[in-house]
């Protein structure tokens, strides 16, 4: 079993005090090579640096050249870093609508990325599932949606790929069996999946966090345990390496699911798009209550043989939410410390056998 190279995830939905240059220079200090870039993240420094700039709404509208400029100036300092971004984050609400207004709205926010990808020198977009209500369940539609947001990506220079992410509270792609049917039907070279150990657990462990009633919108499980998941990913997946195009790693924090379900009606969100943005520390982390089962899933990953990125992602609003400097530094140093005891734990296993 190969072990793929790690990278660090620049995430968004930190204090505004941790910017992105202070993240990208705390992913670099901990030698990490590679990194994701939130698109919020960037659009955080576009406002930074001018006091009028206008966000991207859901068609690519707002202060696109002012974006591009920004960008190039976070993709300058990436390379005195050292850095390279492998994907950007998250392009999301897109496939499954009905109305073909919100399909074309969808595909010229597409193109407006997509510029703000060239200025980062970075040739992958990460694709989270529709959580929106208003989407059709017909995967064969969704499926249509994605080939022209294929199609439009295969046409850049350079080419970008599409990785596609399950999201635990999607409306109706809420795993990963969901996301590779949906790519088998999608069929380009350059629309594959992104593995994340919290959104394939989360689906199998939201009645330890959430409220049952709070799941009504899914769609049944494909496999009746994690475990039966887990091998038919291994034994599927090992026979389309190539559509695996990188993975996450975080892990889930215990929270007393009354709390968790009146903190995502406060908010006016699933209760497990909740517990994924405020509760996801990093695998092996003292004091921290994870539980989720991360060698395993990440075990299953590896066993198809396939050797790609993986990176370390954290939610966890107690320390993010704080204005203290340190933080960003303090999270890179933890995820050094989480990849070397997953390291460590796999190649133990791997020795054992």
């Amino acid at each position: 079993m190969a072990i793929p190279m790690a990278y660090a995830t620049a995430s968004a939905g930190m204090h505004p005090s941790h910017t992105l240059p202070m993240k990208l220079r705390a992913i670099a200090q901990a030698k990490f090579e590679w990194t994701e870039v939130a698109m919020p993240d960037l659009e955080a420094y576009a406002s930074s640096k001018y006091e009028d700039y206008r966000h991207l709404d859901v068609s690519g509208e707002g202060d696109l050249e002012k974006l591009v400029e920004a960008t190039s100036e976070i993709h300058a300092l990436c390379v005195e870093l050292g850095l390279q971004v492998l994907t950007v984050m998250p392009f999301s609400q897109f496939e499954g609508y009905v109305d073909e207004e919100k399909l074309s709205r969808g595909l010229k926010r597409a193109r407006a990325w997509f510029r703000v990808l060239k200025a980062l020198d970075c040739q992958m977009l990460q694709v989270g599932s529709s959580n929106d209500p208003q989407i059709t369940s017909d995967f064969s539609r969704m499926a249509a949606d994605l080939q022209l947001l294929a199609d439009e990506a295969a046409k850049q220079d350079p080419p970008i790929k599409i990785a596609y992410e399950m999201w635990a509270w999607g409306t109706y792609v809420n795993t990963w069996e969901h996301t590779w049917d949906i790519c088998k039907r999608v069929d380009r070279p350059n629309f594959g999946l992104c593995l994340d150990t919290f959104q394939i657990s989360a689906v199998y462990y939201a009645t330890t966090v959430a409220l049952s009633s709070d799941l009504e919108t899914s769609l049944p499980l494909p496999a009746p345990s994690l475990e039966i998941s887990l091998k038919n990913l291994t034994e599927t997946l090992s026979q389309n390496l190539s559509k695996i195009f990188y993975a996450q790693i975080s892990d889930g924090s215990r929270v007393d699911p009354n709390q968790l379900s009146q903190e995502a009606k406060d908010k006016g969100i699933h209760a497990l798009y909740a517990w994924s943005n405020s509760y996801r520390p990093l695998p092996f982390q003292q004091g921290k209550e994870s539980f989720l089962p991360v060698i395993e899933v990440m075990r299953a990953i590896l066993a198809t043989g396939w050797i790609g990125p993986w990176s370390y992602e954290v939610f966890l609003t107690s320390d993010q939410d704080r204005d203290d400097p340190n933080i960003p530094y303090f999270w890179t140093c933890e995820a050094v410390r989480s990849h070397l005891t997953i390291l460590g734990k796999l190649k133990s296993e791997r020795s054992a056998k």
